[in-house]
């Protein structure tokens, strides 16, 4: 997929596919019928998004020797479609985590503060964790105040460990779900070096913000960003 995509380089035809594709898969016909336009006008509209990477086309099934195809988004270039078309978007899913090491089940809080204090609207948050890690942050919300989860992925920690694991089927089903409806923005902060290392694989792979928490030279919490998308404020790049 490439970068640095806009508008201007598409055609009105191929953005009014991209539009009708952004709310759902189609079948070629259907889509055909959609555009009310001829099959090789759709044909060489259709060819150059894929040349683009932005669509996905599969064979269904054969009749004769008819093809029959759906059309769908390619999941990867949702964001990048988005901003294509001009679509604003003012929500913001943070996908974080914490172990049950010491006070690691603060981390999507002082995440979610600095993000917030550089006016990123976050309105949903997800967090993955173990057993141990709900339980120690369940132990410690009220007196500490701490934020409220959307929604808890938890699993045990040798999940994070290793690739056949639940949570390498699960990651990226998560994110497109997401992608549809909010920006991303990834922490890779928490949980195991495994755990951090898919994540980057996947910001990369869908274009995503990807932020790490770490300290400056006075002990203080910062964010440090990677990825394409770049966050301003305190987040500062690696060196």
């Amino acid at each position: 997929m490439r970068l640095k995509l806009t508008g201007e380089n598409f055609s009105e035809r191929q953005r009014q596919i991209l539009n009708i594709l952004f709310e759902k898969e189609y079948q070629q016909k259907e889509l055909q019928e959609q555009l009310r336009t001829s099959a090789p006008n759709l044909h060489y509209h259709l060819n150059r998004l894929e040349e683009l990477d932005m669509i996905r086309k599969k064979t269904l099934y054969k009749v004769g020797n008819v093809k029959i195809n759906s059309i769908s988004l390619n999941p990867a270039a949702r964001q990048q479609v988005r901003k294509i078309l001009g679509k604003d978007v003012k929500n913001y899913t943070l996908i974080t985590g914490f172990g049950s090491l010491k006070t690691g089940y603060r981390v999507p809080d002082l995440v979610l503060n600095i993000l917030r204090k550089y006016k990123f609207p976050i309105t949903r948050k997800i967090c993955f964790t173990t057993p141990d890690g709900k339980a120690k942050r369940d132990d410690h919300i009220i007196d500490e105040n701490l934020m409220k989860i959307d929604e808890f992925v938890i699993l045990p920690y040798r999940e994070y460990r290793h690739t056949k694991s639940e949570f390498f089927q699960r990651i990226e089903d998560i994110l497109s779900k997401e992608m549809k409806e909010a920006d991303i923005i990834i922490d890779i902060t928490p949980l195991s070096k495994l755990f951090s290392f898919k994540l980057l694989e996947l910001a990369n792979k869908y274009l995503l913000p990807c932020v790490y928490l770490g300290i400056d030279k006075n002990e203080e919490d910062k964010l440090f960003w990677m990825g394409e998308m770049r966050i301003e404020g305190e987040v500062q790049p690696f060196i």
